[in-house]
């Protein structure tokens, strides 16, 4: 099974949870699972910008990235974040490749400007994945790795390009056609307005859950991703806790509830 999986949340920051999260990545890979990792890392960045006075501006949940930013996004992604996560899967056993969507072509971009008030509002270097490569994920597949990538990528003049984690990984998913996507994530899943867990949504259910306020803020973007990509050659998507490393596990070996299973019918 082909799974690309969306690290977000507490488990980007703390080393127990990225300690579970790696031991249960390893755990797929051994049972045969081609498994990719992407990851962002938005706090750590936000804290080392402002620990060298460049200050932080969102729009629309997006960060501006002006060229200082970006500098800064690739010293923090590419390099801490990512290899960080390389190291926790080498120290469980599981030999890792640590990249970003410039190396080897494998995510091209293009820049992302949204309307506001009738202008674009320019965000500087943000870009959307518009070309996947996945030569050299299935070059890491044949070598035993777990490809761990970071969300940044090429743009049309070769500069680097930040992009929305979430978006980046559908991408890959996407090119792979995998089997699961899963998104990790501090709420553990899709929940309503009370709450309340919602254990399977189907895509032709999400845009009715968002018009009739279900389901509010953050996930609204993430659950039309979902929509887009589910159209496109992707089995499943999982929503899960990120602080649960198990439910990774017991959400691919059954078929039982774990999180939010987003599918195409019901």
């Amino acid at each position: 099974m082909k799974i690309v999986i969306k690290i977000g949340g507490q488990a980007v920051e703390e080393k127990k949870q990225r300690k579970g999260l790696a031991r249960a990545i390893a755990e797929l890979s051994r049972v045969g699972h081609q498994v990719v990792v992407v990851h962002g890392g938005g706090k750590l960045l936000t804290q080392t910008l402002s620990r060298l006075g460049i200050s932080t501006e969102f729009y629309e949940g997006l960060r501006v990235t002006d060229a200082a930013t970006c500098d800064v996004a690739l010293m923090v992604l590419a390099g801490i974040v990512n290899k960080r996560w390389v190291a926790e899967l080498e120290a469980g056993g599981q030999p890792a490749l640590g990249l970003c969507g410039g190396d080897a072509g494998l995510v091209t971009a293009r820049k992302l400007a949204l309307r506001s008030n009738g202008h674009m509002k320019d965000l500087g270097f943000v870009g959307r994945p518009q070309k996947v490569n996945p030569a050299v994920l299935a070059m890491a597949f044949r070598e035993g790795l777990v490809p761990v990538v970071a969300s940044l990528a090429l743009g049309p003049r070769g500069e680097f390009l930040n992009v929305n984690a979430d978006d980046f990984a559908a991408a890959l998913a996407v090119a792979l056609k995998a089997d699961r996507l899963v998104y990790l994530t501090d709420s553990g899943g899709v929940r309503d307005a009370g709450g309340r867990l919602l254990p399977r949504v189907s895509a032709g259910e999400i845009r009715g859950l968002i018009q009739k306020g279900v389901v509010r803020d953050g996930m609204i973007p993430k659950l039309l991703s979902c929509a887009r990509t589910l159209r496109r050659q992707v089995g499943e998507i999982n929503i899960l806790s990120s602080a649960a490393p198990s439910a990774i596990l017991r959400a691919i070996a059954s078929r039982d509830s774990v999180g939010t299973r987003i599918v195409k019918k019901i």
